[in-house]
């Protein structure tokens, strides 16, 4: 099967991204022709990933759009006509028998069109952000219906099921994610200091993501360790001066890495730290996902349900995920000198996993066959 992607892709950064980079890999090692379209050439510079890019076979094949466009009034990004652009371009090289979309905006917008002008049939996935700013909202209502009632099918899980049911039947459950256990297995790089991570985007919005609440609880910690930020954004300014202030003095401040350099980078972390109290959108992470496949401890709050990742992986011991009260510091504070006193070198926790990366491939090659 030939099958055309539309999605974020590397060098983007983002959950879906990453997503995306593993489930076309795997879908080109099972034996089909996978073009991903993307505009992650043409991403802001804060979200930019400046890193090595894996070695990767000829297939999936990587097609960027236009990365500069003409100064017009009035002025955009015109993200959607870039893409539909090259994907047309793309559709008429290859023989395309499949479009594939990822986020309903700009993403799904596109696979919609696409499949007016060409006649291929498009599959319909979706982040969280999308569905709770724009379809939950009300924006673009109406042009996002269309969307969602043209699509072949729709792949989604059970938390959301039921808006896009009431507009298209044509609906598939499937895990938001799976990785590769090939890539993330338990596995560690010696080292002597244990080592703490917070991975993800510094945005405007960060003390949403209780950085804020990292930084001032590991302020107050005086035994040996290491707190990485591996971390970009449009906050990163203004985040970084707080770090100054609040007195935070072992840090270290990283770019992004390629997905498919992040086990690597898994490998050398400790404990990732992965909190969603204050959160809005209270969405599923791949990067926490990505972590416990890899036998990585999590720190998190109260505030986490961890029970839709058990669906697809047994964590064999509770305290691969300890749950910390933010607001109680000292308790807090308490439990990681706690945790640093009783750690003796890096290791990792060994899971027993329930859903493979080798079912979910052939789980989407299923709906494939069928649309």
């Amino acid at each position: 099967m030939k099958i055309c992607i539309i999605s974020k892709f590397p060098p983007i950064q983002g959950g879906i991204s990453a997503k995306t980079f593993w489930m076309a890999k795997g879908l080109a090692e099972a034996g089909n022709e996978v073009h991903v379209v993307t505009n992650g050439n043409c991403v802001e510079s804060e979200y930019f990933i400046d890193d090595a890019i894996p070695t990767m076979s000829p297939n999936p094949v990587v097609h960027f759009v236009m990365p500069d466009i003409p100064w017009h009034i009035p002025y955009s990004e015109l993200y959607i006509p870039r893409l539909l652009d090259k994907a047309i371009e793309t559709i008429g090289d290859n023989q395309i028998d499949l479009i594939d979309t990822n986020y309903l905006i700009p993403y799904g917008i596109v696979g919609y069109f696409l499949s007016k002008i060409t006649g291929i049939p498009y599959i319909l996935r979706h982040g969280g952000s999308d569905v709770a700013k724009f379809l939950q909202k009300g924006v673009f209502k109406h042009l996002l219906r269309d969307v969602i009632l043209n699509a072949a099918a729709i792949i989604t899980d059970q938390k959301n099921r039921e808006i896009f049911e009431t507009i298209n039947p044509n609906i598939y459950l499937l895990p938001r994610y799976i990785p590769d256990e090939k890539y993330f297995k338990p596995s560690f790089t010696p080292h002597e200091i244990p080592t703490f991570a917070y991975i993800g985007k510094i945005n405007y919005y960060w003390r949403y993501k209780s950085l804020d609440k990292i930084a001032e609880i590991f302020a107050g910690i005086r035994a040996q360790h290491q707190l990485l930020f591996i971390s970009q954004g449009k906050g990163f300014k203004d985040f970084s001066e707080f770090v100054l202030k609040c007195g935070l003095s072992t840090y270290e401040f990283r770019k992004f890495v390629h997905p498919g350099n992040m086990p690597r980078l898994l490998e050398g972390i400790d404990f990732l730290l992965c909190f969603v109290k204050d959160n809005p959108i209270k969405d599923f992470s791949n990067i926490l996902c990505e972590a416990l496949w890899s036998g990585v401890p999590v720190l998190t709050d109260e505030a986490m349900d961890i029970s839709e990742y058990m669906e697809y992986i047994a964590i064999t011991k509770r305290d691969q995920v300890i749950k910390l009260a933010l607001n109680e510091f000292e308790t807090v504070q308490g439990q990681v000198n706690h945790i640093l006193d009783g750690w003796s070198g890096p290791s990792r926790y060994t899971n027993n996993l329930k859903y493979n990366f080798s079912r979910y491939i052939n789980a989407n090659l299923e709906i494939y066959s069928g649309v």
